[in-house]
């Protein structure tokens, strides 16, 4: 496989997908896995992730991979690494059975901002189809795995907004100057006169440190001059208003 193929198909990586063939019976995805993030600290050497089979009646395999997980240009990708390793990499699990799975630091943390991995969690489809002739999920999970620096430097994002309207539908821009990863959530523009609209509800995305993401906006959207964007950050109970560039505007 070429450098540009092999690209393309860890670009494709990145998304969760689930994946079943037209026009089947769908049964519901016996693939479970907690928890939805993982941090390893400085002095940690590993983390853990369970992966369980909800099934009550057919067992699963799954594949476990992990991957390093760059932005750049407003866009994602994941690329090979060695910095992690993940223990077992293949699992089998029989009906209503859990599996740990370990995350393994393979080098030194370096000094600065955190640094981000994805490791991912394919179910492997049974070869059989179910009793009725439908066919099965399979479900990937992509899960973030973030690595603090080290250093006693406390870590913080510092987030920066652009709204750009051009043609049929804007799109805001946010720009994370800090040493920690934003995850954006419940994104909602708050006009001028203080009515709110709801732009994106739940996950909008993640900004790495030092880098930019975009988003589009509904095309409907009310971004009328003098209103401000408001997000929850870090799943944390308050939301922050996103300082917007008037230059963007």
């Amino acid at each position: 496989m070429n450098t540009s193929a092999r690209r393309i198909l860890l670009q494709a990586l990145l998304v969760l997908s689930v994946v079943a063939a037209p026009f089947a019976t769908v049964h519901a995805a016996s693939l479970q896995v907690a928890p939805t993030s993982v941090t390893l600290a400085p002095a940690e050497n590993a983390g853990a992730l369970w992966l369980s089979n909800a099934d009550e009646q057919e067992p699963l395999r799954a594949q476990v991979r992990v991957f390093r997980w760059v932005q750049e240009n407003g866009g994602e990708r994941l690329e090979p690494t060695q910095d992690l390793s993940v223990s077992p990499p293949m699992i089998e699990l029989r009906p209503g059975e859990r599996q740990l799975i370990r995350v393994i630091r393979t080098s030194a943390p370096l000094v600065g901002s955190e640094i981000a991995y994805r490791v991912l969690v394919d179910e492997l489809p049974a070869e059989r189809k179910s009793e009725d002739g439908g066919l099965r999920f399979a479900m990937r999970y992509s899960v973030p795995i973030f690595v603090l620096p080290a250093g006693d430097a406390a870590l913080a994002y510092r987030l920066n907004s652009r709204l750009e309207q051009g043609g049929t539908q804007a799109s805001l821009h946010v720009s994370n100057s800090g040493t920690q990863h934003a995850q954006i959530a419940d994104l909602d523009w708050v006009g001028a006169n203080g009515e709110r609209t709801n732009l994106i509800p739940g996950l909008v995305g993640y900004v790495l440190p030092g880098q930019t993401m975009r988003w589009s906006l509904p095309a409907d959207a009310p971004l009328a001059s003098g209103g401000h964007f408001v997000a929850r950050i870090n799943g944390e109970q308050d939301e922050q208003t996103l300082a917007l560039d008037s230059a963007g505007r």
